[in-house]
């Protein structure tokens, strides 16, 4: 029972101290100093775990929580997912996110990055973004739980009971699934972050079959951001905070960037 095995390592430890030996006592849980981040892939942000390319906010993420003794735990997980579990706390924090994502979370100063919504169409294909009345007689391809500017959101939410207008996809690679869904016809337009469009169109090799169509709204910053129950949230936005500001005046950040062929946001 565990009471008697409690009793009797307390006991050992107390002879030993008589003994005028030192007790070695079980280490504290390494648990306090990871770094739990999740989020579906959104190359060249955050990319395949474990590879030579993780992703620019991944790589400036183990270097900014390394140095102030956190080792970063990054898994991939699907967005709709990775919110869920960030919220409650079973997860710190989520990759490549904007404000109206997740209004109720803890979100640094220093973005990680900028996101613009832009479309991707198959090769042959004249059309461009011109308000929502452009997408008259268009099957539109989208990822649920993604914040895209308003008149873009206000007729996604106003046709998500339509297939013939609309199609969501909620799976982890939502973005490769629904460009696959546009050069083989299922879709006629798939909206994403412009800079995820144009990566994974090229390295799933669809650039005979797919290009970028131009892109529509703000340019929004994107973070790495912390649940609102996490007691360590703030802690952990304020380290990212000073890493990205020290990083920047090094060098460094722009180093890590040059790796993926990303411009410094802040300069933009």
């Amino acid at each position: 029972m565990n009471w008697r095995r409690d009793l009797l390592c307390a006991l050992g430890a107390l002879g030993l101290m008589s003994a005028g030996l030192t007790p070695v006592l079980a280490a504290p849980s390494d648990a306090a100093k990871v770094v739990t981040l999740r989020a579906d892939p959104s190359c060249p942000s955050n990319c395949e775990p474990g590879s030579d390319h993780p992703g620019y906010d991944v790589e400036l993420a183990e270097k900014i929580f390394g140095k102030a003794g956190y080792k970063v735990d990054y898994k991939l997980l699907s967005w709709s997912r990775t919110l869920v579990e960030v919220r409650k706390g079973a997860i710190d924090g989520f990759v490549a996110g904007i404000k109206n994502d997740a209004p109720d979370f803890v979100f640094p100063e220093e973005p990680a990055g900028v996101m613009v919504t832009g479309f991707a169409v198959r090769k042959d294909s004249s059309w461009r973004w011109d308000g929502a009345k452009s997408l008259d007689g268009k099957v539109l391809g989208y990822i649920p739980d993604y914040q895209y500017f308003p008149e873009l959101k206000t007729y996604i939410d106003a046709n998500t009971a339509d297939a013939k207008k609309v199609q969501g996809i909620a799976m982890m690679n939502a973005t490769q699934l629904n460009l696959k869904k546009l050069s083989i016809g299922r879709v006629d337009v798939v909206c994403d972050d412009s800079s995820v469009l144009e990566y994974y169109i090229k390295v799933m090799g669809l650039s005979d079959k797919v290009v970028l169509a131009g892109g529509a709204g703000d340019v929004i910053p994107s973070y790495i951001a912390f649940g609102p129950t996490n007691p360590r949230a703030h802690e952990l936005a304020a380290i990212w905070d000073a890493g990205i500001k020290r990083m920047r005046a090094s060098g460094e950040l722009k180093a890590v960037l040059d790796r993926y062929g990303v411009p410094d946001w802040k300069k933009l």
